[in-house]
């Protein structure tokens, strides 16, 4: 603490990646708070008093550093007497209680007052912001979640989206719970390509998100990342994941963070159920999917040979814009190297019989007109179900055979 008179000059603002910060401007002192809760009607955070005064007992210029109950006025008097000890002044020389008083109150007012309501018509105008891989559009505003049994290449999806998008110059962030980043680099070369992306970057990560949040949060900030991978939601979560209460603080923590794309497992019980009947959700609670904004179904089909497999990715849910449709896509791997290409599912056995009805007729009327009851037996469907499905899709049309009796077409065809 400097001798000199000093003037007042205070600082109060945000801290990258959550907290506060309540600064002394004339002196070197700085006390930060990260990590705020709520117990109750009470205002919890780690108070790191950083003071930088010579002669000073710190470490790391930390004078303190603790948990503190910033609505208790004993909580911060024992603070203020801890640091006058280690600081080794007296009443007269510095004001602790005042300094740290006047931290809490800013911090307490700040939670107190959030952000602030608007009219509705007030709100700025929605922007274009769906991201496009490889057909796949994923919300870059909110969570989205790959929904999928194991081996089904959910984590190789995520890769492939978040290489994508570093690819075209936005950095992204993959929180990693299940491998190593060195696993993750060399699937990355075979992927990608051996070009280094500054933009995509890893984080391997120990403890549930809701603990991770904090420091991911902070580096998202100083990074200025755009999206972020979730791998996976299992082992992010902080508990057993059939309690509703998991899944609200798994999003919670989600919600503080950039927009991200999660992979999921599905239930046992969903090993064998067929997705033309019931959609199927992430194992644990309803909330997993329910708080999500889209979610997929992955299903993988073994190709001709061990080296290929197709994916089919199903829409599940959707909370805005134009109602996706299922996108396919083909990897082929080999020692070096990993090619992905898109697909018609339509045409893949496995996959396309999980496609709407009207889809695999437009597929199959390509190769040109046949009649319904030709339809129902290559697409083994009921005669019935073609016919309504074929009277109510604009995209069909009635023409006459060479033997005068009528075929189902194109509509595109006819007018080409």
């Amino acid at each position: 603490m400097s001798g000199a008179p000093i003037g007042d000059r205070r600082r109060f603002e945000r801290l990258p990646g959550g907290g506060y910060v309540y600064e002394l401007v004339d002196e070197p002192l700085r006390i930060e708070a990260r990590h705020l809760r709520r117990d109750h009607s009470q205002l919890h955070a780690e108070v790191d008093v950083i003071c930088d005064w010579a002669g000073v007992k710190t470490h790391n210029r930390s004078l303190s550093c603790a948990d503190l109950n910033l609505s208790s006025q004993s909580a911060r008097r024992t603070l203020a007497t801890h640091c006058a000890q280690r600081a080794g002044t007296k009443p007269t020389e510095f004001d602790w209680l005042g300094a740290l008083d006047a931290a809490c109150l800013e911090v307490i007012r700040a939670e107190r007052q959030g952000e602030a309501p608007i009219i509705l018509d007030d709100a700025p105008d929605v922007l274009a912001r769906d991201l496009d891989v490889f057909g796949l559009t994923v919300p870059a505003d909110a969570a989205s979640m790959l929904i999928a049994h194991g081996d089904s290449l959910k984590s190789l999806l995520v890769l492939l989206v978040l290489g994508t998008l570093a690819q075209r110059g936005q950095p992204v962030l993959l929180l990693d719970w299940e491998w190593s980043a060195d696993r993750h680099r060399a699937r990355k070369r075979r992927l990608l390509g051996a070009e280094r992306l500054e933009r995509l970057h890893y984080l391997r990560c120990r403890a549930p998100l809701v603990l991770e949040c904090d420091r991911v949060r902070r580096y998202c900030d100083e990074q200025q990342i755009a999206f972020l991978g979730v791998d996976s939601v299992g082992l992010a979560a902080d508990g057993p994941l059939k309690d509703d209460d998991v899944a609200i603080r798994f999003h919670r923590a989600l919600a503080s963070l950039p927009p991200a794309l999660c992979a999921a497992h599905v239930p046992k019980s969903a090993v064998s159920t067929d997705v033309k009947v019931d959609p199927i959700g992430p194992f644990g609670s309803v909330f997993f999917a329910n708080l999500s904004r889209a979610s997929w179904l992955v299903k993988k089909q073994p190709g001709p040979s061990d080296d290929v497999v197709t994916v089919g990715l199903f829409p599940q849910k959707q909370n805005d814009n134009a109602r996706q449709r299922p996108v396919g896509l083909e990897f082929a791997f080999s020692a070096d190297r990993i090619g992905v290409r898109p697909v018609d599912l339509a045409g893949v056995a496995g996959l396309g019989e999980r496609l709407p009805l009207a889809v695999r007729m437009m597929h199959v009327l390509r190769r040109g007109p046949l009649s319904f009851a030709e339809i129902a037996n290559e697409l083994d469907a009921k005669l019935d179900s073609v016919i309504k499905a074929a009277k109510r899709c604009p995209a069909f049309t009635k023409v006459d055979g060479t033997d005068g009796k009528p075929r189902i077409a194109l509509v595109e065809r006819r007018i080409a």
